[in-house]
């Protein structure tokens, strides 16, 4: 069946209009409708007929530009071939006094043209839309310019005035090949229509949502519900910025406490280029920090450590070249420590000044490891131990089951999830250097990296500048104006083990800014702050009497008065004995008591 091309023509003239008739009907394979009208009434001609499903609209000039920028379909424009201006021009020159070429650029840039070819001395002008075309008419009749060459538009001003004019028209051949054009082009968005209705179609039976964008992140296509379309653009708008899509990449994201699994693949089969994102939803409910696992892009990470007041205290210069040469290769890494040593920091630190493996960063809690979240890691359509390009850390590691370990290590060597993924295993070092016996297992079955980072102990000769820069976090996150230390408050604190290290630090200097009266933190306060950390350090459990209840709901003053409570118990009500041992002043101590 032969396919017809169903065109509309609009001439701004009707000598235009009748060409275009009878050259239409040589061809066999178009349907024509032609009407006559000029600029706006062509343009709305076009407004009232287009509803008649026409493929491609014909018209020239400005009356064609009017239209193209009103309608939806294709415009076609009847051009002035370099024959037409060339006989309009050949012509005027039978004509015995000056003429001049006036006209919009598509007649006068070609124009130009001939006459330096062929050494014409004519006066061009061009107008447009915003020209005063009438005023410019009647300058060229007071030059004693007696005809000009000119479209349909300055055909009528010109006649207005009575100057003479030749119509420069668009012969056969022009309209000629304005079908021919149409036809082809009619034949390409034929095509493409029937190949998007097949993607269309494809897509809507197939069980993968998908997004389809442009180079220039155009969403063309969405098969998404409209809340999670808008959440899933806008996430991917936000990495643009700060992701080079020029490769496949894997994210994560959540909208309305669902996981998603965001593939992207670039798809470059035509000349220019188009990002297919693949969209699946998480089998298992979301994972979040609840149930074990948690899933942060690089940004994220990024803005956390940006914003962590307590990073540079940490973070050395010592432990930044440590990091800047583990990232030279992709080998796992154990981050050894004690509790508070800040090993999540310097995991942080790691994941976002690597070059590769940075699209995710997936957090999993060992010692939560079940069925559930087995099932949810080894998902087959999304899950994040199937995945590549991301880091993946295994908190508590040292607390992980000898099942759940087996289980993982097989895992890794069999899938060589450290060679596409970035492992880093978090362990807890206790003070008397014992050490998981996994952690051991790591370092002889996998070829890992063993960063053992440093307690406040050992770095005895910083604790007066740590201490100086803590105090100032902790003013920040508290709204407080502590200036310094007493000097005896001081020396107390720079001599204290810190078996909590940083993570205790921060907890004792809270409390005595929360217990301060001054500008100053006293030395009475320190010594019953951290009088207070040696018993908690040493409470054991199973002795009559030394139960205390850690209650996270209950206030700093709730909890000092517990402690306090149960040594007084201990010392039989003796209040000078119980001030004594929390070293502090009978004063501080019926504060307490009596509050």
């Amino acid at each position: 069946m032969q396919n017809i091309t169903k065109i509309l023509g609009i001439a701004p003239y009707e000598e235009l209009r009748k060409s275009m008739e009878n050259v239409g009907s040589t061809f066999s394979n178009i349907l024509l409708n032609t009407y006559t009208g000029d600029l706006q009434e062509g343009k709305n001609l076009a407004l009232e007929v287009i509803h008649n499903n026409y493929d491609i609209v014909i018209s020239r000039g400005g009356t064609a530009d009017l239209i193209r920028k009103n309608i939806s379909i294709p415009v076609i424009d009847v051009s002035i071939s370099v024959y037409d201006i060339l006989g309009a021009i050949k012509l005027a020159n039978n004509y015995i006094s000056k003429f001049a070429i006036v006209g919009y650029s598509s007649i006068t840039e070609t124009a130009h043209l001939i006459c330096d070819i062929l050494d014409y001395s004519v006066e061009i002008y061009t107008i447009d839309d915003s020209s005063d075309n009438l005023g410019l008419l009647k300058s060229l009749g007071r030059k004693g310019i007696k005809l000009v060459l000119c479209d349909a538009i300055t055909n009528k001003l010109a006649l207005e005035i009575s100057l003479n004019t030749i119509l420069i028209t668009s012969g056969s051949e022009s309209i000629k090949r304005a079908y021919e054009q149409a036809i082809e082009l009619n034949m390409h968005l034929q095509k493409l229509k029937l190949q998007n209705n097949l993607l269309t179609e494809a897509i809507e039976n197939f069980k993968t949502d998908c997004l389809i964008l442009s180079r220039q992140f155009e969403l063309i296509y969405s098969s998404l519900d409209t809340e999670i379309n808008v959440s899933i653009y806008n996430y991917l708008l936000n990495k643009k910025d700060t992701t080079p899509f020029n490769e496949s990449h894997t994210f994560y994201h959540s909208v309305n406490n669902t996981l998603y699994n965001l593939k992207v693949n670039i798809s470059n089969k035509t000349n220019d280029i188009f990002y297919i994102v693949t969209v699946q939803k998480s089998l298992t409910p979301i994972m979040n920090s609840k149930f074990g696992v948690t899933y942060e892009d690089k940004s994220e990470v990024e803005q956390k450590l940006n914003n962590n007041l307590y990073k540079n205290p940490i973070i050395t210069n010592d432990i930044n070249d440590k990091i800047k040469q583990i990232n030279s290769n992709n080998s796992p890494i154990i981050l050894l420590g004690e509790r508070g040593t800040g090993k999540d920091i310097v995991s942080q630190s790691v994941f976002t000044s690597q070059n590769n493996n940075n699209n995710t960063m997936v957090t999993i809690n060992s010692n939560l490891l079940n069925d559930t979240m087995w099932k949810h890691l080894l998902n087959t359509s999304n899950g994040p131990l199937l995945e590549v390009g991301n880091t993946i850390q295994f908190n508590h590691f040292d607390k992980i089951s000898n099942e759940n370990f087996e289980k993982l290590i097989t895992i890794i060597e069999s899938t060589n999830l450290h060679v596409s993924n970035r492992l880093i295993f978090i362990c807890e070092k206790t003070s008397e250097d014992i050490t998981s016996e996994f952690y051991k297992e790591l370092l002889n079955r996998m070829n890992s990296i063993s960063f053992l980072l440093p307690t406040l102990r050992e770095r005895k000769n910083e604790i007066s500048a740590i201490l100086t820069m803590f105090l100032n976090k902790v003013n920040i996150e508290n709204n407080t104006d502590i200036i310094g230390y007493e000097p005896n408050a001081l020396a107390t604190l720079s001599q204290y083990n810190w078996p909590g290290n940083f993570k205790q630090l921060k907890q004792v200097l809270t409390e005595l800014v929360c217990l301060s009266k001054s500008l100053y933190i006293t030395s009475n306060n320190v010594n019953f702050i951290l009088g207070k950390q040696k018993i908690v350090e040493n409470i054991s459990y199973s002795e009559a009497g030394m139960n205390i209840s850690f209650n996270s709901s209950k206030t700093l003053h709730e909890f000092n008065l517990d402690l306090i409570k149960l040594i007084l118990d201990q010392h039989n009500g003796n209040q000078t004995l119980t001030a004594e041992q929390l070293g502090i002043s009978r004063t501080t101590l019926w504060r307490y008591l009596n509050k």
